[in-house]
């Protein structure tokens, strides 16, 4: 039962009150509705979501169950005069320029947002709570945790200089001060320093970008008790002291890459704990040879006082432009637990644009296992079957095959349904379901009966998503156009249309159902549809953080 009395629980009543307003009030009235549902045993949930889109408005309400618990979510944010104001629920991003490394910080809030313009200078005031939340992608949820304020400055000084003033009042005090100067093309320093959570935070940073040459370093000055703002996390990762990563391409046909990490990662989501440090070294490197890419690494680590290594190597063709074959092989070198080692091969055959098959031999401790899978693209229905080779840190046998199963059909009405499964961390199978439609003010469907009819769309976009190295990178989100789209077990991805017009392409890293955070190195702005046999690939490079 909610508590009434509670200024929190009614302060959410009446900003529900608000969404259902632009809803249905016919000087508001929302322009587009989009509804979702959907149930998980990924995150054993099930809920849904209203999303309101008006001419000066949008508008979100999530409602659903996430183990055990019932929860609610819900935002609104409009234009006042000059100012965005978001009321509700909303993630902050406290980002410095010296973040080379280091992922993208989201901390959940709920309250008040404005975000103004002074001069040159973009100012955003909050006040509020910290939050902690929770759901799936089709409804999230938050409840309110720690009283917090803030305000973030950034100003240019000049054309190569960025200023930063980052301010946070909450159970401890924030003041990180940061200049961002890039005097050449390829060269950009950072520098950042002051308080966090009250404790003292240096940073200086030189990142360099040539043709040839990729190097990021670092030096981070940070105890374990840092925080950019105190909240419950465990995803605010940190690093500290010295951080290097260079990527060497001599040639096209070849790529090297050597790092040296230092990380800082919370051991509860207790904000109070102290971080864990760990050390990671790698060195990796791909090059092509006579139609053959070839693969190799090493990695070692090192956590409180226990350290590990392990290798992977790899051969890949492509024959005739439908048959990939693969070979891989992976092994621990040494460590705590027993040494794994797993070899396998892949062939993938394209019979048509519309069909792919695939087959999987696996040799792992002494077993061997043959394993079929492959995709089947149409207008009303995709199913897509793969495998991967896991390293699942928390089993005693750290290397598994895991099996990735992808449906989407679409519905008359306008009305799309998507499942897909997942491997846990601990090796178990998890499955995501979700439903969803677009519908008008008055909730009917958006789309027309003359577009419900499946027709066949002659024209294709299609592409793959990859990191620097040319691994695949499954479960990227990509906006295409209007369209939401996800990567397979490959790093592929495809959205079909009814013309050529070309496409905006956006990378949504909010919306990845991967959990790694990444960084977007390169991508395609703009993407044009073209006809099945005649479309070429779209690439889409990441950096694993």
């Amino acid at each position: 039962m909610f508590n009434r009395s509670n200024p929190k629980v009614l302060a959410l009543e009446a900003l529900m009150t608000l969404a259902c307003w632009m809803s249905f009030s016919p000087s508001a009235a929302a322009q587009l509705v989009t509804v979702q549902a959907g149930a998980s045993d990924l995150l054993p949930s099930q809920g849904g979501a209203i999303h309101l889109q008006g001419s000066n408005y949008n508008g979100y309400f999530g409602a659903g169950d996430l183990g055990g618990a019932f929860g609610l979510g819900a935002y609104v944010n409009t234009t006042f005069h000059s100012h965005l104001v978001t009321l509700g629920d909303q993630p902050i991003l406290f980002d410095l320029p010296t973040d080379l490394f280091a992922s993208s910080h989201s901390y959940p809030t709920r309250g008040v947002g404005i975000i103004s313009r002074e001069g040159k200078a973009n100012i955003f005031v909050f006040a509020g709570d910290t939050a902690l939340v929770g759901g799936t992608s089709f409804f999230e949820s938050a409840k309110a945790k720690l009283p917090l304020s803030l305000a973030f400055i950034d100003a240019p000084i000049s054309q190569t200089l960025h200023f930063y003033s980052k301010n946070v009042i909450s159970r401890q005090r924030t003041s990180i001060q940061a200049l961002d100067w890039h005097p050449r093309k390829w060269l950009r320093t950072g520098f950042a320093g002051g308080i966090g959570s009250n404790q003292p935070y240096l940073a200086a940073t030189v990142d360099v970008e040539t043709d040839w040459l990729s190097l990021k370093t670092a030096y981070i000055s940070a105890s374990d008790r840092f925080r950019r703002i105190t909240a419950p996390s465990i995803f605010a990762s940190e690093v500290a002291g010295e951080n290097v990563l260079a990527v060497i391409k001599p040639s096209s046909n070849f790529l090297f890459t050597l790092g040296h990490q230092n990380l800082l990662q919370p051991s509860s989501p207790d904000a109070s704990a102290p971080f864990l440090r760990a050390t990671v070294n790698q060195a990796q490197s791909t090059f092509d040879l006579r139609e053959f890419r070839f693969g190799a690494g090493i990695f070692q680590s090192s956590f409180q006082g226990r350290r590990s290594a392990a290798e992977d190597l790899s051969v890949s063709r492509r024959i005739m432009n439908s048959l990939d074959i693969s070979l891989s092989h992976f092994s621990t070198l040494s460590g705590s637990g027993p040494h794994a080692s797993n070899f396998s091969s892949s062939i993938r055959e394209t019979i048509s644009p519309r069909l792919s098959l695939l087959q999987v031999i696996n040799y792992s401790q002494g077993r061997t296992t043959v394993l079929y899978g492959g995709t089947y693209l149409s207008n009303r229905f995709t199913l897509g079957v793969d495998y991967q080779t896991l390293y699942l840190p928390f089993r005693p046998n750290p290397f598994s095959q895991g099996i990735s199963i992808s449906l989407r059909i679409r519905l008359v009405g306008g009305l799309q349904v998507n499942a897909q499964t997942f491997r846990s961390a601990s090796g178990g199978l998890r499955y995501t379901a979700v439903a969803d439609t677009v519908l008008t003010s008055t909730f009917r469907p958006a789309v027309s009966d003359t577009q419900t009819t499946f027709k066949h769309l002659r024209y294709i976009v299609r592409g793959r998503v990859q990191d620097e190295i040319g691994e695949p990178i499954e479960g990227a989100a990509l906006l295409i156009g209007r369209e939401l789209v996800l990567t397979n077990a490959a790093g592929e991805f495809f959205l079909r249309q009814k013309t050529s017009s070309t496409l905006p392409l956006q990378v949504r890293l909010e919306e990845f159902l991967n959990p790694a955070p990444f960084r977007v190195i390169a991508y395609p702005k703009m993407v044009a549809p073209a006809l099945d046999g005649a479309a070429a690939q779209a690439i889409v490079i990441l950096r694993r953080n």
